[in-house]
Parts: C-alpha cells; sequence; structure tokens
C-alpha cells in the first residue's frame, strides 16, 4: 500500500453520498477518481466535487469521467450507485482496482456479497433480488469486498455538491470478521476527513440492522408520503413499523445473526431522523425508479428462503412492488 497521500480512491456515482466521500477522501490527500454522467461530469469537471458543512462550502478537484475504463489502481472503489444499476456496471469494476485493491459498496440494502460470506443456514444461496443473473459474484471475487454501512445525511442541491446534514458516520467491516490493514487505513483517512468511521467485526450484524430499518421505513414512507416522525408518531404507522420490524430482527436471528438491538432501538433510531424523508420517498417525489428489490424484496425471498411466514413485510413488498410497477418502473 502507498502513503496516505498517495492513497487512490475511485467513486462510481455522483449523488449525495458518493460526492461526500469523494470530498471527504480528497481533503484527507487522496487522488480521487468519479464516475458520473450528464450535468454532474459536467460540474466535477468545471469546480471539482463539493462539500457544504454547517454553511461553508469547499472544492475539492477530482478526475472525472464517465468511462470507467478511464479508471485504473484504486486502493478503494466506493460503490454509491442504486442497487438496480449494478447490473449494468459490475463487469467494469475489477478492472478499476489496484493489485490488492477493495470494492466498498456503500449502499442500502442487503448486498450481493451477504450470504456468500455468513456462516448460515442458506449457504451461499444466490438472491435473485439482488444479483439476478450472478454478474456481481463473477466479476468481484469475495476477498476484494470490504464491507460498509452508511449513516450519513446529506442532500445533492446541485450536480457534484452535496450538503452534509446530522449523521456524518460510516460503519466498515470485513466479511470474515478480522481487523484488516486495509479496513484501519480507510477509517484512518476518513477520521482524519471529518468523518466519523468505526471497524466493525461482526459487519453482517451491522448491515441487517441498518437493512431491517430501511426495510421498515422507506416503503411505507412512500405508501404513506410521510416524514420519519410521522411513521413513528402516527399510531397506526408505528404499530405497522412496528410489526415489520419485529419480522426483520426475527429473520435475522433464524439466519444465525447475534442481533444486539430491539425494535424499540430502532423506533428511537428513527425518531431521530426527525421530519426527514427517506432515500425512497425522495426518488418517488422526483419520479425516479425504487429501489425495492435489494431494499425489501430480498428480506422477503430470505424469508421464503428459510419458509419463514412475515405477514407485514409481504404485505408492504406487495404493495410497493405494485407502486413502482404503476409508476412505470422495472
Amino acid at each position: 500500500m502507498k502513503d496516505s497521500h498517495q492513497c487512490r480512491v475511485a467513486v462510481y456515482g455522483a449523488g449525495a453520498i458518493g460526492c461526500l466521500l469523494a470530498a471527504r477522501l480528497a481533503k484527507a490527500g487522496c487522488e480521487v477518481s468519479m464516475v458520473a454522467r450528464g450535468q454532474t461530469l459536467a460540474a466535477l469537471r468545471k469546480n471539482g466535487v463539493s462539500l457544504t458543512v454547517d454553511g461553508a462550502t469547499q472544492s475539492y478537484p477530482v478526475h472525472a469521467t464517465d468511462d470507467p475504463a478511464d479508471v485504473r489502481g484504486a486502493d478503494y472503489l466506493f460503490l454509491t450507485v442504486k442497487q438496480q444499476a449494478l447490473d449494468d456496471i459490475g463487469g467494469h469494476l475489477a478492472p478499476m482496482l489496484a493489485a490488492h485493491g477493495a470494492v466498498v459498496p456503500a449502499m442500502n440494502g442487503i448486498p450481493w456479497w451477504y450470504l456468500p460470506t455468513l456462516d448460515s443456514p442458506l449457504g451461499d444461496a444466490p438472491l435473485r433480488s439482488v444479483d439476478a443473473r450472478g454478474i456481481l459474484k463473477r466479476a468481484v471475487p469475495l476477498e476484494r469486498v470490504l464491507g460498509s454501512v452508511v449513516y450519513i445525511a446529506a442532500h445533492a442541491p446541485a450536480p457534484g455538491v452535496a450538503v452534509q446534514n446530522a449523521r456524518n458516520n460510516l460503519i466498515i467491516g470485513e466479511p470474515g470478521g478480522e481487523i484488516s490493514g486495509r479496513a484501519a487505513r480507510l477509517a484512518g483517512l476518513l477520521t482524519a476527513s471529518g468523518m466519523q468511521c468505526d471497524i466493525s467485526a461482526n459487519i453482517h450484524e451491522a448491515v441487517w440492522i441498518k437493512a431491517a430499518g430501511n426495510a421498515t421505513f422507506n416503503p411505507l414512507s412512500v405508501l404513506a408520503n410521510a416524514g420519519m416522525n410521522e411513521l413513528v408518531e402516527d399510531p397506526y404507522l408505528g404499530r405497522l413499523a412496528r410489526a415489520m420490524l419485529h419480522e426483520y430482527l426475527t429473520l435475522g436471528a433464524a439466519l444465525g445473526l447475534p442481533l444486539r438491538t430491539t425494535v424499540e432501538q430502532r423506533m428511537q433510531a428513527a425518531a431521530s431522523a426527525g421530519a426527514a424523508k427517506t432515500s425512497m420517498l425522495q426518488d418517488a417525489l422526483k419520479g425516479k425508479p425504487l429501489e425495492v428489490d435489494a431494499l425489501i424484496g430480498s428480506m422477503v425471498e430470505i424469508a421464503e428462503k428459510l419458509d419463514l411466514d412475515m405477514p407485514c413485510a409481504s404485505m408492504v413488498w406487495g404493495l410497493i412492488r405494485r407502486r413502482n410497477r404503476s409508476a412505470g418502473s422495472t
């Protein structure tokens, strides 16, 4: 590995999270490349990537391209696209990496690497909702994956610009549970940039806890057109959210995960977000396709494989899937 100021980072996807991570790592002295397109690509080439924190904006130079073949030798490759885009980009990922580079999927939902690296009753069963054609399984060797869980509140008011809101935390961890040098190095870079970055020895648990919340609050926010506070405070929506969280935590236990959280703790975490809109609701309001398969469909698929009944989650899955299709999404 190189010295920190020579670290090469690539970010595939230039939305709010991608721009925030790119700016943070550029601030830490990394050489940053970003794969983007359209107006965002033009803005990155002209102005660099910009991050606004507490009203102050700082811009950082990056190498911006719309061709992943232009990016080589990345020590860390962050994926900040929606899960439904991964099939299209999977074949481009491995050539972007350095000899010992790592792919860091900074996305919501259950990732493609999850079951193959988890000691569970399902073994390495593929999930059609996540990697239906096995593209990612073939494209990215599991030893190249560094797991992550994103707890970052940010929005993009303009192309190439991220505004950081309250939360600014990333959890990273090796799927095998070891505390590796590459994880420690990345945590050091992000911490130096002003982020909170924790290394987990049980990244599967961390992913599941976040996924349970996403699979609950994201679809409910769209179906009810409600912010996080409304989902918690409304007695009927709150009852449904609690029932879904209970089902997802029960499902995680059936996979053998040592989950150290409760339904009420997840509800309190949701309440702390105030009136914030979920990422899925923001996409719905913009008429964008919804990330339903990875966030909810994957959980329902795992339950079906384990023959575990999840009545509330299944009904919400049916509703949000229908809503997504009727809106013209895939």
